[in-house]
Formats: C-alpha cells, structure tokens, sequence
C-alpha cells in the first residue's frame, strides 16, 4: 500500500469514528447502525467493513481514541490548589462541567460513555476500560482533596474505608450535568446550577 493510500485509509476511518461519535451522541448506539455511519460519512457499506467488522469493533476503535480531556483543566487547578486547595477542587468540578455541556467533541464524548451510561452489549464490551477511566478521574479529584486537607481547609480521611469525597465530587459532577440535560436548562441557567451547587458541595466539606 502507498503512502498516499494508507493516509487515505486513515483519512477514512477518521471520518467514519466522528461520523459515529456525532450520531451516537445524537441518537444512541443502539439506534445507529453501521449502514446509518456509512451513509452520513457519505461512504459505502463495504468502505466502512473494510475498517469495522460489527458496531462493537466501532465503538471500542471510537473509545480508544475519545478519552475525556480533562487533563489540562486539572493541571491549571492543581498549580491553584498551592494557594487554596478547597477553592480549586471548585473550580475543577465547575470547568469539568461546564465542559461536559458546552457544544462540541468533549460534550458528545461524555454523553456516548459517560453520562448515564446505557447497558447496550457494546459499551459492555468496553467496561473496564471505562471503569478504569474513572479510577483515574477519582485519583486526580484525590490529589486535589490531599492538598485541601494539607492545609486544613477539611477534616482528615477516615480511619476506615476508602475516602469518600473523590467518589462525592464526581457523584456531584455527573448529577449535575445529567440533571441539567434532561431539563433543557439554558446556559446562564447551567452556570448557576453548577456554581450553586458546587458550593453547597465545599461548604459541607470545609471545617
């Protein structure tokens, strides 16, 4: 194959995966087909089996390579958390949110894997990987947690058990944008339900 083909080949695929991400967002994995893809990429049927053998081999292709980016907004909260923890475990909640329902690839990421995830035999086949995800989320909203409690601004961990504010603030995160969705809140609206609500969050953690 030459090197102009296999950029074609890839330039394809490529096409097929945000073709699939947009109309699952749109109307779900289940009631999407491969035919439904093909056709609005504008592709044939045989084109996309050439990259896809089933709807399961798409939407794990699709996932590998739609991680949600929250990694930059955690780094800018992580250098604000020198100065006060509890105030950037906030604004890490606020802009992940905020994220979520904005228009654009990362809110139509979360709504195909993350929010409110349906049962489909596909996103089954890709469960651990998606736990895993989340693990890493937890573990990030955790350091911003161990700074706070660094500096006082909430109590210790428990002596017992696992800590449960990580699981609180992504609980939090995830409540927050599905409600939002499922009632067509407009955007100032939105804001003013994240920030409301984030802030009865911190105001019951801080001591």
């Amino acid at each position: 194959m030459s090197r102009r083909t296999k950029e074609e080949a890839e330039q394809t695929r490529q096409l097929l995966l945000d073709t699939a991400l947009t109309l699952f967002a749109e109307r779900g994995i289940s009631n999407t087909s491969l035919k439904d893809v093909a056709s609005a990429a504008g592709l044939t049927h045989g084109a996309l089996y050439w990259h896809f053998k089933n709807r399961t081999n798409l939407v794990e292709a699709l996932y590998d390579e739609c991680r949600f980016p929250i990694d930059d907004i955690f780094i800018d909260q992580l250098q604000s958390a020198r100065q006060d923890a509890l105030e950037s475990l906030g604004e890490f909640i606020t802009q992940w949110s905020a994220l979520i329902l904005a228009e654009g690839r990362p809110a139509r990421i979360w709504q195909v894997f993350h929010q409110g995830v349906a049962h489909t035999v596909e996103l089954q086949a890709i469960s651990d990987k998606i736990r895993d995800e989340h693990r890493e989320w937890l573990h990030l909203l955790a350091k911003i947690v161990k700074k706070a409690r660094k500096q006082k601004r909430i109590a210790q961990k428990p002596s017992r058990g696992g800590d449960p504010i990580p699981a609180a603030a992504l609980g939090l995160i995830m409540g927050i944008t599905t409600s939002i969705r499922n009632t067509g809140s407009g955007l100032v609206d939105s804001k003013q339900q994240i920030k409301y609500l984030t802030q009865h969050f911190l105001y019951g953690l801080e001591i």
